[in-house]
């Protein structure tokens, strides 16, 4: 998400303020495309950013609250607990190998592996604005740094960045497939594309500040869009879906089980659970 938009966006909600869109009178209306339905899940959440879900089924959020105060959270039953509190714009999220993952989307952005377990935590790396952060099928992580002039890297084990593919405008999110293919959001060109061997393919295009992007258990793709309003979008057998509209910011995706998949919408300082009977 863009610096300045964050900053003023996190001093409204911080105030009980939900900014209207661009030209609009009012919040534009949550509307489900055809076959789906969705309910809020969890609220009072204001800057609430990326999900994540530990094998133990808890739900974690980060939050990218203004002036170095970004928090680390787990949610549950209504309650929001601090795990980490002194986060610098905290923003990409990953839960793995029972730890979680956490980048912090500033020029000198630390890389933080985080015990859930009393908020302990260790810095990988410092990296130039890194946001969305994945693990590879051989164990090592990779992580975009969202700048005009962006790439996709590996961190490898002594702090270094190994760069996989470099010349991007605004990488975002990332997902990892069993493969190894890194399907990532490319926000200043709104595009998603593949990376796999070298090789870059569009899949995606003419979207509106594409931002995250999550693989689901049957393999469709889940994208949100970063606007006002926004949109949750899935690909599947090449066909693209509006699940969502009237968004108002969304962000991170994460899949609760039984065919629910949680979004967070910034906008509204919430989280959405969202289910339906599309194939």
């Amino acid at each position: 998400m863009k610096p300045a938009r964050t900053a003023l966006l996190c001093c409204l909600l911080a105030a009980g303020i939900v900014p209207l869109a661009a030209g609009q009178d009012a919040a534009p209306t949550v509307e489900a495309g055809k076959g789906w339905h969705y309910r809020v899940y969890a609220e009072h959440l204001p800057a609430v950013d990326n999900l994540a879900i530990a094998p133990d089924g808890s739900l974690y959020a980060t939050q990218e609250l203004s002036d170095g105060k970004g928090k680390l959270l787990r949610v549950h039953n209504g309650r929001n607990e601090t795990i980490v509190s002194d986060l610098n714009r905290p923003d990409g999220l990953l839960a793995a190998r029972g730890l979680l993952y956490v980048t912090e989307e500033v020029a000198e952005g630390r890389v933080l592996e985080v015990n859930p377990r009393g908020g302990a935590r260790r810095v990988l790396a410092v990296l130039h604005n890194p946001e969305g952060i994945g693990l590879l099928p051989d164990g090592g992580l990779v992580i975009s740094e969202d700048s005009v002039s962006g790439r996709l890297v590996r961190l490898q084990e002594d702090g270094t960045a190994e760069t996989l593919t470099g010349g991007l405008n605004r990488p975002e999110g990332l997902a990892v497939g069993g493969d190894g293919t890194i399907f990532f959001a490319e926000t200043g060109t709104g595009r998603v594309l593949a990376y796999k061997d070298g090789e870059l393919d569009v899949l995606l295009d003419d979207l509106d500040e594409p931002d995250q992007v999550k693989l689901a258990p049957d393999g469709a793709l889940w994208v949100t869009e970063d606007a006002r309003p926004g949109r949750l979008l899935r690909l599947k057998n090449g066909a693209l879906e509006v699940v969502l509209s009237g968004l108002m910011a969304p962000q991170g995706i994460a899949f609760a089980g039984n065919g629910v998949v949680l979004v967070a919408e910034q906008g509204r300082g919430r989280i959405l659970a969202v289910s339906g009977t599309a194939p």
